[in-house]
């Protein structure tokens, strides 16, 4: 039963037992209650942890307790950066993962790196949050996202270890208002997404991994044309990242909150493909959507 209604009962049953019940001890009980429902409230708010991004190095707690947990990633450098967690599965260590990424990229990670998302690429002085439920064990931040020398920013040190220890609270995912499902080769809404500040709900549906980049891009551009701009990175880009999510295994959800604005965004997946390696924008994963204003 509901805390509230607890409380109504019992307010009821006194008032029947007891009629004899002064203000006084009325407004104590009216308190009491507050202050318990203001308790269950905070106990069930995600643990917030915020990594600061600069070039090349990631500033963040080196331990935090499981469960939910909101991202909150601060872009403090010139370029863009993102976190992409990795859960080190099968007893591995920063060693393991370390002579990993030494080597030339084959093909799909091994089965003991686990990819379980992260708050997407902001700009440069702007931010960006996801929120997930974790487990126990030992993770690293990474950031894959390349230099205008085509130096990903893991080969320039931009990865940092985390080790997320058990606990025993139990905070609640936000609530959505929209649900995006990330398939091969699509992003399929739950509804359009109108002009304001939306949590949405990011389930990769799909038998691959997958991200979501989102971008506003700039009047008369297209997502064809940040896909462009990406590969070289000259003059100005012609949209500008929002953030999403990074990439996480199929099966699993988490949660984007962001602020919308009319205009036109691209959702894009950078993830390589399981069959060809080529990214999956290559085989149609880019998408254009149409943010209006509630009266329009």
């Amino acid at each position: 039963m509901p805390t509230h209604s607890r409380i109504a009962l019992a307010t009821l049953a006194i008032a029947v037992t007891i009629t004899a019940c002064t203000a006084r001890e009325s407004d104590s009980t009216d308190s009491a209650a507050a202050s318990l429902d203001s308790a269950t409230t905070a106990a069930a708010a995600p643990n917030v942890v915020t990594v600061t991004a600069t070039d090349y190095a990631f500033d963040a707690p080196a331990e935090i307790p499981a469960g939910v947990t909101t991202f909150r990633l601060v872009n403090r450098g010139p370029e863009l950066h993102h976190v992409q967690l990795v859960k080190l599965n099968d007893g591995k260590t920063m060693d393991d993962l370390s002579a990993l990424l030494q080597q030339p990229p084959q093909g799909p990670p091994p089965a003991w790196v686990e990819e379980v998302g992260g708050p997407n690429t902001p700009v440069p002085g702007g931010e960006s949050t996801v929120t997930l439920d974790l487990e126990p064990g030992n993770y690293a931040m990474l950031c894959f996202i390349p230099s205008p020398d085509g130096k990903p920013h893991i080969a320039k040190g931009m990865v940092k270890p985390l080790t997320v220890t058990p606990a025993a609270s139990a905070a609640r995912e936000p609530d959505a208002d929209v649900t995006m499902k990330l398939v091969d080769y699509d992003f399929e809404l739950s509804q359009p997404i109108t002009a304001g500040r939306h949590t949405i709900r990011v389930e990769n549906a799909g038998p691959q991994p997958h991200e979501v980049f989102i971008a506003k891009l700039e009047p008369g551009k297209k997502a064809s044309d940040l896909l462009a701009w990406v590969e070289k990175q000259n003059g100005p880009p012609p949209g500008q990242p929002l953030g999403g999510t990074t990439t996480f295994v199929t099966g699993t959800h988490q949660f984007i909150t962001a602020d919308f604005t009319p205009g036109t965004y691209a959702l894009i997946c950078f993830v390589p493909d399981e069959k060809d390696g080529k990214p999956h924008f290559v085989h149609g994963m880019a998408k254009e959507i149409t943010v209006l204003s509630d009266y329009q």
